[in-house]
């Protein structure tokens, strides 16, 4: 019988049963895939992250992600959970107040992640693709249905957009309509079929709160995961949607943004998005913040017992 070592870390909060919980292998090695998808379906939070040895020798570690349902290319709150987990074990060299950088391999490419410390505590900075974005490829009013709002309560301002990695951006004119929208899982889950769109990240710019710069709320029904506490790869591409549809200040070179997520699930947490223009581009992405380990043990991945007795 298999023992594997795993923690479930709520990500972008310092504040336990807050943010976003992701289950953390920190040494994923021998698991096959089957395994790292039955752990993960057990683990039964949005995602679950595998570290492994790296296979190209320019990188430190390789990184890979599971919903309970499928392998991901991506994911944000898992990534700065797994960063948590080494720096708390003392992994890959990483130390109390001492900096790291390090080049990581996934699905998405090749990722860099900053270690830094903040009150003795691992803040952890992780780089992401620079998303381009398209007009949505279908009727407003069959987007709508599937969030579950009107279509006058759209942004007048700009317009739902996707991303080549399949997320649609949907701008909202108030907070109040994103805290009522009824989200339409089954209309969802046919966009996807129809048009490979399989998260759909509902922001609005109307904040009560000066410290935040939208509110968002995530839904992602075709990867198994109706709803998401707080969306690291959702919120970082938010800055470049507001800069692609010339909302921000033009001569500005760097931006630091802040977005809340979780209200409406009771998991408050908040993403820092860092952003770099050059050449009148977006050249550097970068979402930020800190986590929580909540739990750890170990998992059975195989047993001796025989199914017929």
């Amino acid at each position: 019988m298999s023992s594997i070592r795993i923690k479930q870390i709520d990500a972008f909060t310092r504040k336990p049963f807050s943010g976003n919980p992701a289950g953390v292998v920190t040494d994923a090695s021998g698991l096959s895939s089957r395994d790292m998808q039955h752990i993960a379906n057990e683990m039964a939070v949005s995602e679950t992250s595998f570290i492994l040895p790296a296979d190209d020798p320019e990188c430190d570690l390789t990184i890979r992600w599971f919903t309970p349902s499928r392998e991901v290319d991506l994911c944000g709150h898992a990534t700065i959970a797994a960063f948590h987990a080494l720096a708390e074990e003392k992994k890959y060299g990483l130390t109390v107040n001492e900096p790291q950088t390090f080049l990581v391999e996934s699905k998405s490419g090749i990722l860099t992640v900053d270690v830094e410390w903040k009150d003795l505590q691992p803040y952890i900075k992780m780089s992401l693709p620079i998303p381009s974005f398209f007009p949505f490829p279908d009727d407003y009013s069959l987007l709508c249905a599937a969030i579950g709002i009107a279509e006058i309560e759209l942004s007048k301002k700009v317009k739902p957009q996707i991303t080549q990695d399949g997320y649609c951006f949907i701008p909202l004119a108030n907070h109040d309509s994103l805290k009522t929208l009824e989200p339409n899982y089954m209309l969802m889950n046919k966009i996807y079929e129809r048009h490979d769109i399989k998260g759909f990240a509902v922001v609005t710019t109307d904040t009560a709160e000066r410290d935040y710069d939208w509110h968002l709320r995530f839904f992602a029904p075709s990867l198994g995961v109706n709803e998401d506490p707080v969306t690291g790869s959702a919120n970082g591409p938010m800055g470049v949607y507001l800069w692609t549809n010339g909302l921000l200040d033009p001569e500005k070179k760097f931006f630091s943004f802040r977005g809340y997520q979780g209200y409406h699930m009771n998991r408050p947490g908040y993403v820092t998005v860092n952003m770099l223009i050059k050449d009148n581009k977006v050249d550097m992405l970068q979402i930020a913040g800190q986590a929580i380990t909540v739990l750890e043990g170990s998992i059975k991945t195989h047993s001796n017992i025989p199914e017929k007795l």
